[in-house]
């Protein structure tokens, strides 16, 4: 490791783990603990089992098949499609930093069938740069890439689809092409593939992969395979759009309903009998969220945990390997968390790093202002006549890591409904953020992606 690069990380992992204030309600300012290296040692390494090379092979050899797809690009993907908007709700951000954003076409603002989760782009990407080439000889473009996850009832029966969709935003936010594109794993079946059961919690574009991260979910096949990877340079475009079912027939190949599909290369999962993560345990810490912080040595995948009703969701560092574009892995084989803190922010939903600053998503400290979408109270909740609480407020939190090693983390903005994962491009100084919340009668929908200018993560 170069400590000058990432001097204070390093001191981070080795500090005792700070006491954590009992609150009965969220704070405007508090702690996040540092996780000993003694007791990231305990976590259960991340394996990938063997599953890149079997899954590629599936791949290939699907594609050398004569089933009825072809291997495309992202310039293809974002020639055309559906069209973003003008913000058309209100974005409830109370900061001086400019702030732009954009609707989904109206069926995606609205739709109860998908919900939008995770936030990347090219500037993940590309090194830090805000372009990315899609292909040889094209010319670069800027691309958000946003995924959602879907119950939805098809042929087979229910089943929980994830998708991303690949915006193309290098002439504006507004009016942005975009397409929607399915996630599939090959499988080596006669069909050649199948849908993908996930919530799409977060994603992080490095290199020429595409990175999606899972809390787990045991009643679905597949639910321990906590971070799933994608080859960006092998898109698959279908032969028709007409069908819900996924998979190909001798005549056709489908990818419920979408002209695009994107097919896995391999997963991680914990090793030996981890199985699924387990909400605060931290032998098998939950990933609900991911984002990219390239400002120390190696590259890392940064991951929060949710923790409904309450703080101390885990923050992990892993390591990344940019020979690879792949998690690097130790010695003994396994990939490793090489830092690790908890969150005192309640119900966090997505968090990002860059340097010694960063960002939280989550629920609001009592006393934020008032939103559009919860009106009635200025408190971070609203809470029915039963005591449960039954609508959250969302807010960013700025974190500073300090120089004992713990995280500062203090309120510094609410936000749209339901706020989710956030993406630090640091080439152009670009934090961008997604909501899922599309209302629900009682409360207006306010579903956008909104994008900050926050150099460093400092602005204010």
């Amino acid at each position: 490791m170069d400590a000058g690069r990432l001097p204070r990380l390093a001191v981070a992992v080795m500090l005792v783990l700070a006491s954590m204030t009992a609150w009965q309600a969220p704070a405007s300012a508090a702690t996040g603990g540092v996780i000993t290296a003694q007791e990231l040692s305990g976590v259960r390494p991340l394996s990938d089992e063997g599953s890149f090379t079997t899954i590629t092979g599936h791949r290939d050899a699907a594609e050398a098949s004569s089933r009825p797809f072809t291997v495309t690009d992202l310039g293809d993907v974002v020639a055309g499609g559906y069209k973003t908007q003008n913000i058309c709700h209100a974005t409830d951000v109370h900061v001086s930093a400019s702030v732009q954003g954009f609707c989904w076409a109206s069926a995606d603002d609205s739709t109860n069938v998908w919900y939008p989760q995770g936030i990347t782009g090219s500037g993940d990407g590309a090194n830090g740069s805000v372009l990315y080439t899609p292909c040889s000889g094209c010319a670069a473009k800027k691309i958000v890439a946003v995924s959602w996850h879907s119950s939805y009832h098809h042929e087979a029966g229910e089943n929980r689809l994830a998708r991303v969709s690949f915006v193309d935003v290098t002439n504006g936010v507004v009016g942005a092409n975009y397409r929607h594109v399915l996630l599939v794993e090959p499988d080596g079946t006669s069909a050649g593939y199948h849908a993908i059961p996930s919530h799409a919690d977060g994603i992080m574009w490095y290199g020429n992969k595409l990175f999606m991260v899972t809390g787990g979910d045991p009643a679905v096949s597949g639910g321990d395979r906590l971070v799933r990877v994608f080859d960006l340079r092998h898109i698959w475009r279908m032969s028709s759009t007409s069908s819900g079912s996924v998979g190909c027939t001798s005549s056709a190949c489908s990818a419920a309903y979408h002209i695009y599909a994107l097919p896995e290369i391999g997963y991680y999962r914990f090793a030996g009998s981890g199985g699924v993560c387990v909400s605060l345990d931290l032998s098998n810490p939950c990933m609900t969220s991911v984002s990219l912080d390239r400002s120390g040595y190696p590259d890392a995948m940064v991951t929060t945990e949710f923790k409904s009703g309450g703080s101390g969701g885990k923050i992990m560092r892993w390591p990344l390997d940019a020979d690879t574009a792949l998690l690097k892995k130790s010695a003994d084989g396994y990939v490793h968390p090489i830092a690790g803190w908890t969150s005192p922010v309640w119900d966090t939903q997505g968090g990002v790093f860059t340097g010694s600053h960063g960002l939280l998503a989550g629920r609001c400290p009592n006393g934020t202002p008032v939103v559009s979408y919860m009106p009635s109270t200025t408190d971070g909740q609203v809470v029915d006549s039963s005591g449960t609480t039954t609508y959250t407020k969302s807010c960013l939190h700025k974190t500073t890591l300090a120089s004992d090693g713990t995280l500062d983390v203090h309120y510094w903005t609410t936000t749209p409904a339901n706020s989710q994962n956030l993406s630090y491009w640091p080439a152009s100084h670009e934090l961008w953020l997604a909501s899922e919340f599309k209302g629900d009668g009682v409360y207006p929908g306010d579903r956008l992606v909104l994008v900050f200018d926050c150099p460093g993560l400092t602005c204010s």
